[in-house]
């Protein structure tokens, strides 16, 4: 599973009873954020209650994050009597490939408002880029041949520090030539069906396929 956001217990008691999803091999974290790390708390349960330990692939620096907005999970002597103490196995990762459970992973660095960085990953062909500003061309290097590419959108027009735009990301999808391009991590200023309805005609004008995600894909 690639992050466990702070909204992770609800879309995990959704969505994996639909997909038969018994056990987490293991968590790989993009970043600290909050949306990214902040259903870390729900794994203590998860390690009690489902399976006895979970491998969490980490950056240093976001490590240093976790070991101070988690320093109960990452020390479980520090934790409390109130509650089931976390078997959470942090493992440390660079930008250097790594494999989980048999699965290749190929870090990809990219900006998420600068000076911070977050990573993507690619695995296959498939490269996921959830929290990206700019991608830099060190990274892009790495994406070539990608059939599926699933990228930051943030929200059409207005731009914004730390995520791509709508347009970001279309410019981003015609310089890469995916066979298939998901846009996530949206905001409400998008009206979806009409905008994959606009995003369809790229198909014809640009020879890309371009669509929103959508929740459960």
């Amino acid at each position: 599973m690639i992050d466990t956001g702070k909204f992770f217990w609800h879309s995990a008691i959704e969505w994996f009873p639909r997909y038969r999803v018994p056990t987490i091999d293991a968590v790989v974290l993009t970043h600290a954020h909050a949306d990214a790390s902040g259903g870390l708390d729900d794994l203590r349960d998860w390690t009690n209650n489902v399976q006895k330990s979970i491998p969490i692939y980490v950056r240093d620096e976001d490590m240093d994050v976790i070991r101070r907005t988690f320093f109960y999970l990452v020390d479980p002597s520090k934790a409390t009597s109130a509650g089931g103490v976390s078997k959470l196995a942090f493992t440390g990762i660079t930008n250097e490939p790594f494999e989980v459970e048999g699965l290749r992973f190929t870090p990809l660095p990219v900006w998420h408002g600068h000076p911070f960085s977050a990573l993507g990953f690619r695995i296959g062909d498939a490269c996921y880029l959830p929290d990206v500003s700019e991608i830099p061309e060190s990274t892009m290097a790495l994406m070539g041949g990608t059939k599926l590419l699933i990228l930051d959108a943030l929200r059409p027009k207005r731009l914004h520090r730390s995520h791509l735009t709508l347009e970001q990301a279309v410019d981003y999808v015609r310089k890469l030539r995916p066979e298939r391009a998901l846009f996530t991590d949206m905001t409400h200023d998008y009206a979806h069906e009409s905008t994959n309805a606009d995003l369809s005609k790229l198909k014809a004008s640009d020879g890309i396929d371009v669509q929103l995600a959508f929740e459960g894909q």
